[in-house]
Order: structure tokens, then sequence, then C-alpha cells
């Protein structure tokens, strides 16, 4: 293969790859993204001081995807109540939602009861 039809062959690769790939919100762990596209992204970190940050999140109704980060040393879940939703650790899903009020908490026993929930608004 001649040089010329190499150096085309590695860029088309190249081109493709980048495509697939796609790209990502780099916005800091509290950011949410609800511009434009199907999907909307939220992130919650717990702790080991068993809190969520944040503590309150909101979306638009429809296909959600979730993201919850460990920043612990303990396990820590994100469960939302009244669906069928449950990330353990550093797990991320998507769930169609509805509008509504929906409590999120940590499921490891103690956890919740210590405060460990917060509250997903998710508007029309």
């Amino acid at each position: 293969m001649s040089a010329l039809r190499w150096i085309g062959a590695l860029s088309l690769g190249v081109g493709l790859t980048l495509t697939a790939c796609g790209g990502g919100d780099d916005g800091d762990a509290n950011d949410s993204d609800t511009s434009g596209g199907d999907v909307q992204t939220l992130t919650v970190k717990s702790s080991d001081a068993l809190k969520f940050d944040p503590e309150d999140l909101s979306a638009r109704a429809g296909e959600v995807r979730i993201i919850h980060e460990n920043g612990g040393a303990t396990t820590h879940s994100f469960v939302l109540d009244q669906q069928d939703f449950k990330l353990t650790d550093d797990d991320e899903g998507e769930i169609d939602l509805a509008a509504g009020d929906y409590i999120f908490y940590c499921d490891v026993p103690g956890h919740r009861e210590a405060g460990m929930e917060g509250t997903l608004t998710v508007s029309p």
C-alpha cells in the first residue's frame, strides 16, 4: 500500500473512532445536563458523612441517566423510592421518570435513618 493510501486509511479510521466515542460533559459533580439531548444526566456523590451531594436534584420527565459516585471508604447506594432502581458505589444507570417528586436514599443499614436521603424533582 502506498504511503498516501495508508495515511488516508489511517485518517478515516481515526475520524470514525472519534465520531463513535462522542463527547461528554466535563462539568463538576453537581452539574446536570438538561440541554437538548434525549437523555439527561445527573451526578450525585455519597460520602461517609452519610450525606448526598447534592441532596436535591431536578430533571425533566423522560429518560434520566444517574451517575452515583462513592466518595467514601464504605459502601453506599442510591435507591429511588417506589422505583425499581438501585446503584451501588461507583455506578450509573438510566430510568424513565414521570413528573413528580421522588425520594432517594442509601439502603445500607443505618444510613437512611442517619439522614442519608434527598429529593429528585421531575418537572413535566
